[in-house]
């Protein structure tokens, strides 16, 4: 008994203590561990969303790479074939069991055929629209707005009445998977797999129209032009009709493209330059004329023009015409707004202010240049006048830019 009493004082005094150490000790690496993983997890759930933001930010061409929509007809068609190559199992010997499993395989081969392929794509515009590039995002936004401003459906109503289709296709071939299998004879039960095909077939008959909304929205989208980011751009801005698709064009090397947009009949002039002694291209566009008005009144052509400032690594040449000819809206003192008003919204753009078509008389030539306080170049295309400063200041604007987007290219030039 005394020895017992004593073993079980020294568990009690030494042992017990040690064991409820190490145990806490192990507990404080464990939980450390944890910590670890956890940071560890954390961390690259950040630095994965950071390469996203990253990629949603340096990368144009998203659109093209949306999943394309097939014909229904040809959706079908192939549903239909691939389903119908299924054979009766043989190996089962009766009858209407064999029929059962066939007609049931049938209909479930058949829904799956037409949903997966409607699945992927609505999954890929899921993946696609949140990572696009902010300016391809703005046109692809008011590529929407203008379908539905001529009453169409936009394209979350499109996406979702494909997605009610598909479900319905599903619904369709579950039911009659199910009744098939639930029949006595078989007569009955290969009249029901006729009768599920009618029923896919009737519904693409009276709803196919929603995959055809899908792809005329989609091919709206996809030939949207993608802009290279990786070239510094100068931008032309000003209101209708000041001749700055001229301008492109005088300055450009070689044929400006002209890039146009779905929501609008009226191009933007693309043209390049290369600068004479780095060899870099660059690109120059025009954008559609800005008005004088709050932005709730623009149209999709000025927020296009807004967005390439905004959105793009740009340069602006703000361009106005003091000749009287560019129309009632485009009045001298209402390009001037524009330009004031542009110059407010983007101050820490390299900025040159230029007066076209110098060859006609001008009018408010006066309070014009009240307001043009930081200089301006007159040009006028026809007789060639200024252009060659012009391209001399766009070429170190376009420095500037190149020098964001580039830092060290040019030190050793």
């Amino acid at each position: 008994p005394k020895f017992k009493a004593l073993i079980i004082l020294m568990i009690t005094t030494i042992v017990k203590p040690l064991i409820t150490q190490t145990s806490k000790s192990v507990l404080r690496t464990f939980e450390s561990s944890s910590i670890k993983v956890l940071a560890t997890q954390t961390l690259q759930v950040e630095n994965e969303n950071k390469k996203a933001e990253r990629k949603r930010l340096s990368t144009t061409g998203g659109l093209r790479n949306l999943p394309i929509a097939i014909h229904p007809d040809e959706l079908l068609s192939h549903a239909m074939k691939k389903s119908k190559r299924i054979k009766q199992d043989m190996e089962i010997k009766n009858a209407r069991n064999r029929a059962r499993k066939w007609s049931a395989e049938r209909m479930d081969l058949l829904s799956k055929e037409i949903s997966k392929p409607l699945r992927y794509i609505l999954d890929g515009y899921k993946r696609t629209l949140p990572i696009l590039h902010p300016f391809e995002a703005t046109v692809a936004d008011l590529t929407v707005k203008a379908r539905t401003s001529r009453g169409e459906a936009s394209l979350r109503e499109v996406l979702d009445e494909v997605n009610e289709f598909r479900k319905a296709v599903l619904v369709v071939g579950k039911a009659f998977a199910a009744k098939a299998k639930s029949l006595d004879k078989k007569s009955d039960i290969l009249a029901a797999q006729d009768d599920g095909y009618e029923k896919v077939e009737q519904l693409f008959r009276e709803e196919s129209f929603k995959i055809l909304n899908l792809i005329e929205i989609q091919r709206q989208l996809r030939s949207i032009p993608v802009v290279q980011l990786q070239l510094p751009t100068v931008v032309l801005v000003g209101a209708p009709n000041v001749g700055k698709s001229s301008i492109v064009r005088a300055l450009s090397t070689g044929t400006p493209e002209v890039n146009n947009y779905p929501f609008t009949t009226r191009g933007m002039t693309m043209g390049h330059m290369f600068h004479p002694i780095t060899k870099q291209r660059f690109q120059m566009m025009d954008t559609p004329g800005v008005l004088s008005r709050p932005d709730e009144a623009r149209n999709c052509m000025e927020f296009l023009t807004l967005a390439s400032m905004q959105h793009l690594p740009t340069a602006v040449v703000f361009v106005l015409d003091l000749s009287g000819y560019s129309g009632e809206h485009s009045t001298v003192k209402k390009q001037v707004e524009v330009r004031n008003e542009m110059r407010m919204r983007f101050p820490k753009r390299p900025w040159i202010d230029i007066i076209s078509k110098a060859d006609l008389p001008r009018e408010d030539l006066p309070y014009v240049l009240a307001n043009l306080n930081e200089g301006f170049i007159d040009v006028s295309v026809v007789e060639g006048t200024g252009l060659s400063e012009l391209r001399n200041e766009v070429f170190e604007m376009l420095g500037k830019i190149e020098d964001i987007l580039f830092p060290g290219r040019n030190d050793s030039i």
